[in-house]
């Protein structure tokens, strides 16, 4: 830092015409090291990810619940669960379990009380309505998956609308934000 390093004038003082506020940092303490991360947090951890979205390691821990997905994602728990954010109703879904899980099938959440059935095959599920009910907008349990060995996620996700119209949908990453590119 340049400026002086001796006077014991304060920093800010009218009579400390040579100090140098660069000095500061953003914690307002002389030569210190504290910076603000992308988010203007002092000291803070966040950091750019690889979509350009600034995101906290705060966000790191997996989702416990639909609501804490981004909108129109889906996240898979360890136990199977299938977590949704969708902005609009959804009318059907399928999508593929990634890490060499066999699925034997799904029930309950959403699309169990909208009546859906949902059937997989290997690693495909499919889910969808005899009676052109529709799972409601909003955040949960889509369905929860019979799963026979390791599943790391979800992949070649399509989901429709009520009306059959295709939804644009992702992959939740931990890390708080879905993923950048187009499964």
């Amino acid at each position: 830092c340049d400026g002086p390093t001796e006077m014991l004038v304060l920093p800010n003082s009218s009579y400390n015409s040579d100090w140098n506020s660069s000095c500061l940092d953003c914690n307002g303490d002389t030569n210190g090291g504290a910076v603000e991360d992308c988010a203007g947090v002092c000291g803070g951890d966040a950091v750019v990810d690889e979509c350009g979205d600034c995101q906290s390691s705060e966000a790191s821990d997996p989702p416990s619940d639909g609501c804490d997905l981004d909108a129109n994602s889906l996240y898979l728990l360890d136990d199977g669960s299938v977590l949704y954010n969708s902005a609009e109703s959804i009318g059907g879904f399928q999508f593929n379990v990634d890490g060499g899980a066999t699925v034997s099938g799904g029930s309950g959440g959403a699309a169990g009380a909208a009546g859906f059935v949902v059937q997989a095959a290997g690693s495909t599920v499919l889910g969808f309505s005899f009676t052109g009910s529709s799972v409601a907008a909003g955040c949960g349990t889509l369905t929860t998956l019979s799963l026979s060995g390791d599943a790391t996620g979800l992949s070649a996700i399509v989901i429709s609308s009520a009306a059959g119209q295709a939804l644009d949908f992702s992959y939740f990453e931990v890390g708080g934000s879905a993923s950048c590119d187009d499964l």
